[in-house]
Formats: C-alpha cells, sequence, structure tokens
C-alpha cells in the first residue's frame, strides 16, 4: 500500500510529489498559526524590498497572485512566471550591486519588471522611465525588433510620484495625444499608490489587488491572517513570509535594507536642507551685492548730475530756461 503511495494516490491520479507539498503547506500553516501571536507586530513585512523579492522568488503561488492581480488577468491564464533576476537568500546586498525589483517573463512572451519602494520618489518616474527603456531594448544582436516583448514596470510606492495624477492604481502608455489612440501596448508604466488605500471606492475594497496593497501595508500577523483568507496565493505568500523571518541570514539582509533606506533618506533630508541653507545666504549675499550696486549707480548720477549743474552754470546757462 505504501509503495502504492508513492506512485499515485489510488483512484484519485494524484501524484505523491503533490501530496507531500500539501501536507507541509498543511503542517507549516498549523506551525504559523500556533507560534504567532496575533498581534504581534511583523519584523519586516513585503514593504522591505528584499523580503519582497525573497518571498516572491521563493512561492510560485504567491507570485502569480501578485501578477494576476496587478494585471488583472486570471490566474488561469498564467502559464507560467520565470523569475530572472533572483538573489542567493542570506548574501550581502548593496545597491551598486543589485536593484531588488523582481523581474519576470510571463507566459515566455511578456517582461514585467515590480518595484517596491518606500523610500524617496523624488526623481522616481525619470527612473521608472530609464528602467523600463533598458527592459525593452534587451534584444539580442541580430535580433528582429518585433521580437521585442510587451515591457511592463510597476512601481508599488508608498505614495504617487505624480500628486496631480493621484490614483489607487495607473496605468502610463504611449498614446496620440489628440485621438486618445494608443501607439503600442509594448511600453507601459504602472503605479500603485498605498497611501490611497483608505481612499478607494466600496466597489474596489473587494478587489485582488486592494487586497495585496493591504498585504503590503500590513503591521501585524492578525491582520495578515485575516487576509490569508481572501486567497490562496495571498496564504502561500503569508507563509512564506512567516518560513523567511525565521531565517537570521534573511533577517539579517532585511535589516541592512531598512538601513540603508533610512540613511539615504537621512541624507536626501540633510542635502535638501543644507541646499536650501546655501540658497538662503545665496539670495542674502546677492541681495546685499544688489544694493551696494543700486547704491553706487545712485552715487555716480548724483556727482554726474552735480559735474554738470556746475558746467551749464560756468557757462550761464540757467536749468530753469
Amino acid at each position: 500500500m505504501e509503495k502504492n503511495r508513492k506512485e499515485t494516490a489510488p483512484g484519485r491520479g494524484i501524484n505523491l510529489e503533490k501530496e507531500i507539498t500539501q501536507d507541509q503547506d498543511v503542517a507549516h500553516e498549523k506551525e504559523f498559526l500556533a507560534s504567532v501571536a496575533a498581534g504581534d507586530t511583523i519584523p519586516y513585512g513585503l514593504a522591505n524590498d528584499y523580503m519582497f523579492h525573497a518571498v516572491l522568488q521563493s512561492s510560485a503561488e504567491a507570485l502569480q497572485g501578485l501578477l494576476s492581480a496587478l494585471l488583472d488577468i486570471p490566474e488561469s491564464e498564467i502559464l507560467s512566471c520565470e523569475v530572472i533576476n533572483p538573489i542567493i537568500l542570506g548574501d550581502a546586498i548593496t545597491e551598486k550591486t543589485c536593484i531588488l525589483d523582481i523581474r519576470v517573463i510571463l507566459n515566455g512572451d511578456r517582461q514585467i519588471n515590480i518595484e517596491m519602494q518606500m523610500g524617496d520618489i523624488s526623481n522616481w518616474t525619470d527612473r521608472s522611465v530609464f528602467y523600463l527603456c533598458k527592459m525593452f531594448t534587451d534584444l539580442k544582436q541580430g535580433e528582429d525588433y518585433t521580437n521585442i516583448k510587451p515591457s511592463i514596470h510597476i512601481g508599488i510606492l508608498n505614495k504617487t510620484p505624480l500628486p496631480a495624477d493621484a490614483a489607487f492604481y495607473n496605468e502610463y502608455a504611449l498614446l496620440n495625444r489628440k485621438s486618445g489612440y494608443e501607439f503600442t501596448g509594448k511600453f507601459i508604466l504602472r503605479v500603485l499608490d498605498l497611501s490611497y488605500l483608505d481612499k478607494v471606492s466600496e466597489e474596489e475594497t473587494h478587489t485582488s489587488l486592494y487586497y495585496w496593497a493591504s498585504v503590503f501595508k500590513a503591521q501585524t500577523w492578525k491582520e495578515l491572517m485575516k487576509l490569508a483568507e481572501q486567497s490562496e496565493s495571498i496564504k502561500k505568500a503569508v507563509l512564506k513570509l512567516h518560513e523567511l523571518t525565521q531565517k537570521e541570514t534573511v533577517r539579517l539582509q532585511c535589516e541592512a535594507r531598512e538601513r540603508y533606506r533610512m540613511d539615504l533618506q537621512s541624507t536626501i533630508k540633510t542635502t535638501r536642507a543644507e541646499g536650501i541653507a546655501e540658497g538662503l545666504m545665496q539670495g542674502r549675499e546677492e541681495e546685499r551685492k544688489n544694493t551696494e550696486y543700486e547704491k553706487k549707480r545712485a552715487d555716480e548720477a548724483e556727482k554726474r548730475e552735480k559735474k554738470l549743474r556746475e558746467l551749464l552754470e560756468k557757462n550761464g546757462i540757467s536749468l530753469k530756461e
């Protein structure tokens, strides 16, 4: 009986490997529920770009569910999603050696780049276009232009980079400004604004995209446990997050990324403050110079007028005439 079970479950045609995976998932879920106090704060959630990358490259089901939500397509249409820039979990990551966006080839014919960005977004519009262009032009030498894969860059941001066009989820493409006709559907930018989460319509609060956005904003295991009830893919993401949270090497890299982000934010803030202060000082100095210059011009004009009066009076000419 046991020997037969190693091949298939009699009468059901279910592969044992799949059964074992399901059993492991059930065991992991029970372990998770038993070990986590609902009110406990999540050490590093999916808003941490290292943890975001680690979870999604480690769980195909979670990645598939997120892509389904972001692209608004049924999960059944996602036949394959290959992460082409995996990281070695626990290895040190620096800004110079790795951008922690997760890049995916979807169904073999589309390129998707997903960026988790909770830091400074002052240059995000230019930077995102730059990365999208690099991805879009990723052709092999001699390859025909018609082989260029449709490319989508999706930014999951802590706030919108375009306040005048704020929305929960926006898509930008190449269009004819007059007619609105789409020039090409192969070059697309999307922005998921997490700060807009509490402003969405009642209808949107029941979408998979809303649930995923809530996962990114969650602070406690209780919130995640509730969201895990909404879909199997979110449950997989939460369980994988919990599993990776137990690994010290992963936690250390999450901490390093968080520290890097905070240091960068502090540097940017300090630089801006110094720039403003320097600008004010330069402005005051310029104002002083302008004042001195105007005074000098006024003095010179007064001297010229005095000389003119003296010259006219010397020649017997009165200004009153």
